[in-house]
């Protein structure tokens, strides 16, 4: 079967999602704070400057990343920045289809085992090198299943062989059939096929090569220079083998604090806050002149979860799990911390218009319930003790999500209500992947997983899944059944059998509880009226926005 992808023009899909708009209106700071975000604007230097620049896009993020490369790139925070500097086989359209980007065609085998891929002739990485299927190979075996966990949970269970016969073909044999093979996000798509140079990451150790802090990539974007903790940059690369985009240089400003975040983006400063636009700031910004800010979803349909090891008591103890779900009350973080932008998490697929077809109901967590909670620890033998304790846990999460800190805080002063004293850690965003992915050094940790947008997301729990690596599964659970439904079901083409599958792993996950499901939560994203050709329509906003940096304008 023959599939020739030639790109077209896009056009905008219907809005799928209604925007959530806040009814809470803007927190003063202190003068003391204004002083303080003063200073750190200005602090940024002279380079910055660059923000009013024409033909340069300003973007507010706020951390530092891992690195700008597709290791370990499973997130928004780990991939936002390397996204665009690197090509992979296909991209994705506005309708989550597939279309060209290395890969100008792929034929298909009938009984859907190989994937053909013919790749572009004049495609060349950013130091003018030609891009061959051999480094799209080695990128998809060493670097996207063995160091990347959306691939490994998917693809990597699947691929039988890879092969090489020309510099520009690339053949994909399955074991069996991979329904989401062509998925642009479960599939062979930026995530798992972005192309790094082989010559560049052979032999040596992935994971700390140099390139991924100066990555020589092979997309429409080339790195500049990183100051951590200030800007990244990247330059239009001319050798581009697609649509070059219209605008020259990417400004990545580092600003942590979400209230200099909102300050910047309402003083034109930056042009767009993908994200992580603060939600308090939301409903006040969009009635600005000038202003498109949302609350919208996206494929991955991020449920933060306070996940458990359950290595470790007492959290051995399903009992205990239920009865720490049981004691938080999640309809508070969703209008404390999200300010509406979500809902309370009831499993962990999200109800998003990607995952709308498999997303399982009945599949519900123990609701909130002190009293309850205070009963189950009792019979669990767990009383509380003469300091008015029943145990302590720590709690750790990433200062890379501004929200997770009042998210914490929170949890901490619910479980004080049925005698569990709570402690919080913070940690930047790269030492809490050592403490909670590498290490599993952790009690329990605020965690920002995708329920979505495809089944193999579920190889999250899988038993399989317990890999020393980023967005695996630290939490240690395992369970048979869990592990032979997924091994069914990821090869199951019966679209009726397969929601039978499913929905029994989610109400299995419902029932043992390895993590509190704690919201199905919306981000706040902004950008300025105008800055692109076409304008962002739909939930999906972030890979709309990444998947068009052709279509921005040059800055006025």
């Amino acid at each position: 079967m023959r599939r020739s992808m030639f790109r077209k023009k896009q056009v905008p899909t219907k809005q799928r999602g209604c925007i959530m708009r806040s009814i809470f209106s803007r927190k003063r700071g202190t003068s003391v704070l204004i002083v303080l975000v003063l200073g750190t604007l200005i602090g940024l230097g002279a380079s910055m400057s660059a923000a009013a620049e024409k033909d340069t896009l300003a973007i507010a993020i706020t951390a530092d990343p891992r690195n700008i490369s597709p290791v370990s790139a499973s997130t928004f925070h780990d991939w936002v920045v390397g996204y665009r500097a690197y090509s992979s086989l296909f991209q994705a359209d506005t309708d989550f289809k597939p279309v060209p980007d290395l890969a100008e065609s792929w034929d298909v085998s009938s009984d859907h085992l190989t994937y053909t891929f013919h790749l572009k002739r004049n495609a060349t990485f950013h130091d003018g090198s030609p891009i061959t299927s051999e480094d799209v190979k080695f990128s998809i075996e060493e670097i996207a299943v063995k160091h990347g966990s959306i691939c490994a949970r998917g693809l990597g269970t699947v691929i039988k062989s890879i092969e090489t016969p020309d510099k520009h073909t690339l053949v994909v044999r399955l074991k069996a059939a991979y329904p989401e093979i062509l998925n642009p996000y479960d599939g062979l798509g930026p995530h798992c096929s972005a192309c790094v140079k082989k010559a560049l990451y052979e032999g040596t150790d992935v994971i700390n090569n140099p390139h991924n802090f100066k990555p020589v990539g092979s997309g429409p974007f080339k790195f500049v220079e990183w100051v951590r903790g200030s800007h990244i940059v990247f330059e239009r690369y001319e050798g581009y083998h697609g649509e070059k985009p219209a605008i020259k240089k990417i400004v990545f400003r580092i600003i942590g604090d979400p209230i200099a975040r909102a300050m910047a983006y309402e003083k034109g400063e930056v042009q767009w806050i993908p994200f992580e636009m603060p939600r308090s700031e939301v409903a006040r910004l969009d009635k600005l002149p000038g202003n498109k800010v949302l609350f919208h979803g996206s494929p991955c349909g991020t449920i933060p979860t306070l996940l458990f090891n359950m290595r470790k008591d007492p959290f051995k103890d399903k009992a205990v799990r239920k009865a720490i779900t049981a004691g938080i009350d999640k309809q508070k973080i969703v209008d404390l911390v999200y300010f509406g932008g979500g809902d309370p998490g009831i499993g962990h697929i999200p109800l998003t218009p990607f995952s709308a077809w498999w997303h399982n109901r009945d599949a519900r967590q123990i609701e909130y319930n002190p009293q309850v909670a205070a009963k189950i620890l009792d019979r669990a033998g767990h009383p509380v003790k003469g300091d008015g304790w029943r145990f302590r846990m720590n709690l750790k999460h990433t200062t890379g999500y501004s929200e997770h800190l009042k998210m914490a805080e929170l949890i901490k002063d619910d479980l004080k209500k049925i005698g569990v004293d709570v402690q919080i850690t913070s940690l930047d965003h790269a030492a809490w992947h050592e403490h909670v992915f590498k290490n599993w050094d952790f009690d329990v940790s605020i965690t920002p997983f995708c329920g979505g947008p495809t089944p193999p997301t579920l190889k999250r729990y899988h038993t399989e899944n317990i890999k020393r690596i980023s967005w695996a599964n630290c939490t240690g659970f395992s369970n048979a059944e869990y592990d032979a439904l997924f091994d069914l079901m990821i090869s199951e083409t019966d679209a009726k059998k397969r929601l039978k599958i499913t929905n029994r792993m989610q109400e299995l996950l419902s029932e043992e509880n390895p993590g509190t499901f704690l919201v199905h939560s919306k981000n706040g994203t902004g950008t300025k009226e105008g800055l692109f050709t076409e304008e962002p329509k739909g939930v999906w906003v972030l890979g709309y926005l990444w998947m068009h940096l052709n279509r921005i304008k040059p800055a006025k």
